[in-house]
């Protein structure tokens, strides 16, 4: 086994250069959620370079890649996951550019062992993290089904193998009123921003209830068109978060028994739709974070747990924990830099995105070897997920 690791160690720094031209051609190419068309194509024509059976336009969509290898041998199918697309109006602030030359390079180095270890190793090029849930829709459509593990790191400012990210559920909500002349007819309207505008200070009042266990966060869409008209029609937008899947919902369906209350004390009617997909809260199963804890610092990387300081987010990565024993973890590029700024966006386009890449790769192949060459590590995930699922299946109703 310890040979494996190192072949896979010798493939990524074979393969940097390539790694690197991909990682540099995405960041002077940032493309939005699913329209990342330059992306996708050069990590589909790379992965097809090193021997992958490619596909693109999976569950649907057009940018989404998946590139398969079968060893013809039993074994785990190893599912590495890779993102490109960039941050609305800020390019690669968020290093995706880096994620997608991590997956091609550990995709490529479990390959070129897994002739002799057996299995099936899967790269998938999945769009729309920034938003779209790209990696929701493809899960929903089935294809990561037949995975057996699901692995992804994430570029930030430190080291790490634990994630927190928040589940969250984006709703705009609508009241519906009764147009009418507010100098001149008001008896005969029905005010639809009185429900908005108490909507927004019962959720303020909620804030101190609430403390750290979740969030909901809004602003007023549509307020009415001008102030001489009572407006029929007004509309604000919430975004619901917690840390914890099963009490987003209770928040949400708290939010939305408030807007009904309202709705008939107010004399409205309302309506609601969800905006986006619900992204769900991660899920690492801690079998496979131990494993690559030992890899990380076998590679010399210095580990430290995750802090909230280094920002918490959503990621469509967190539905697919939920269903597929799985992690997202952290890999350093510049120590005290945040994400989704100029300057992490400016770090990821240098030596310190190239050391990232070689790093990532290195340590999710060596991953991927130990899981392939002790079946007992798989059984160990499996029951370490269904523990999971059986610890939190009466919180997520």
């Amino acid at each position: 086994m310890n040979n494996y690791k190192e072949l896979v160690q010798e493939k990524v720094d074979s393969i940097q250069p390539d790694l690197e031209r991909l990682s540099d051609s995405l960041f002077k190419n940032p493309e939005y959620f699913f329209h990342e068309y330059h992306a996708s194509k050069s990590m589909a024509d790379m992965l097809a370079s090193f021997g992958f059976r490619v596909e693109t336009g999976i569950a649907g969509l057009e940018t989404s890649v998946k590139a398969v290898y079968k060893s013809g041998k039993a074994g785990p199918d190893i599912g590495i996951l890779g993102e490109f697309d960039a941050v609305p109006g800020m390019g690669h602030a968020c290093g995706h550019n880096l994620m997608c030359a991590m997956a091609v390079g550990a995709g490529a180095a479990i390959r070129s062992v897994i002739d002799e270890t057996g299995g099936t190793v899967t790269v998938f090029g999945t769009p729309a993290e920034e938003g779209g849930g790209g990696k929701i829709i493809m899960l929903e459509r089935g294809a990561f089904s037949g995975l057996d593990v699901a692995m992804l790191l994430h570029s930030s400012s430190e080291t790490t193998v634990q994630d927190i990210s928040y589940s969250r559920t984006d709703v705009r909500i609508h009241f519906y009123g009764k147009k009418a002349h507010a100098a001149t007819w008001p008896e005969e309207g029905i005010n639809a921003l009185n429900p908005v505008i108490e909507l927004f200070t019962i959720v303020n009042a909620m804030r101190l209830e609430l403390a750290d266990r979740g969030k909901i966060l809004g602003i007023i869409r549509d307020g009415g068109t001008e102030p001489i008209m009572i407006p029929d029609h007004c509309s604000a937008e919430f975004t619901v978060r917690s840390f914890n899947m099963g009490y987003k919902k209770k928040l949400l369906k708290r939010l939305l028994d408030i807007c009904g209350h309202l709705a008939v004390i107010s004399g409205t009617t309302f309506s609601y739709e969800m905006i986006d997909q619900p992204y769900e809260d991660i899920r690492n199963n801690p079998v496979l974070e131990n494993l690559l804890a030992q890899n990380f610092t076998s590679l010399g990387e210095t580990l430290v747990p995750r802090k909230k300081e280094q920002g918490i987010g959503c990621t469509d990565m967190g539905n697919v924990t939920h269903e597929i024993p799985g992690l997202q973890s952290y890999v350093k590029v510049s120590p005290g830099l945040r994400v989704h700024t100029k300057e992490f966006e400016n770090a990821v386009g240098g030596p310190a995105g190239y050391r990232a890449i070689g790093i990532g790769a290195k340590a999710m192949s060596m991953t991927a070897v130990d899981i392939l060459t002790k079946p007992e590590l798989l059984d160990d995930i499996k029951k370490a997920f269904a523990e999971m699922k059986r610890q939190t299946e009466t919180d997520d109703l």
